[in-house]
């Protein structure tokens, strides 16, 4: 079904060899906590200091619970062989709930392919709107993608600071007035 959504990627194109699959509860929960983890404590760096990135990688701590958040929305994993290698979610079915990429896919186009992949589901489900909150490193990847600044702030993670950036696109221009 989320090969429905899929743009092909072209010859030589790394996410060529990637397959997309939905979430399989419970299965995937560690792998995917895994990358969720790597990505926050290594791509993250350049953003977020020690604190900041341990506060948040430690949501992926409780794995009964990952799993669970993991499995509530739509949610799309990436895999290359039998290696997951990013995954996202729609939580409703209007807002980017996670986008996450492994370190060694970072800069290769995968952040922007499973993103595509994310709009196309909330186009199918007829959302007006898509929404996400964003972290400094993503949100020049949903900006490209032509989503919008709406506002910033700052959340707390384990009595941790973290700056975050609520950002926008409209999927049907005439339902969209901000």
């Amino acid at each position: 079904m989320f090969d429905d959504f899929a743009k092909h990627a072209g010859a030589g194109d790394a996410r060529a060899s990637l397959d997309w699959r939905p979430y399989a509860p419970g299965r995937d929960a560690a792998a995917l906590a895994a990358l969720f983890r790597a990505s926050v404590t290594l791509l993250a760096a350049s953003h977020y200091d020690t604190a900041q990135r341990a506060a948040w990688a430690a949501a992926a701590d409780d794995l009964a619970d990952f799993d669970a958040r993991l499995a509530r929305g739509a949610t799309i994993v990436a895999q290359c062989g039998a290696e997951a290698v990013a995954f996202g979610q729609l939580f409703p079915l209007d807002h980017v709930e996670m986008l996450y990429v492994a370190p060694a896919w970072s800069r290769r186009g995968v952040a922007t392919a499973l993103l595509a992949r994310l709009e196309a589901l909330a186009r199918a489900a007829r959302s007006s709107v898509l929404s996400a909150d964003t972290s400094a490193l993503s949100r020049p990847v949903f900006e490209r993608a032509g989503f919008s600044l709406i506002s910033s702030e700052r959340v707390w993670r384990d009595g941790v600071s973290l700056p975050r950036f609520h950002l926008c696109k409209p999927l049907h221009a005439a339902n969209f007035s901000g």
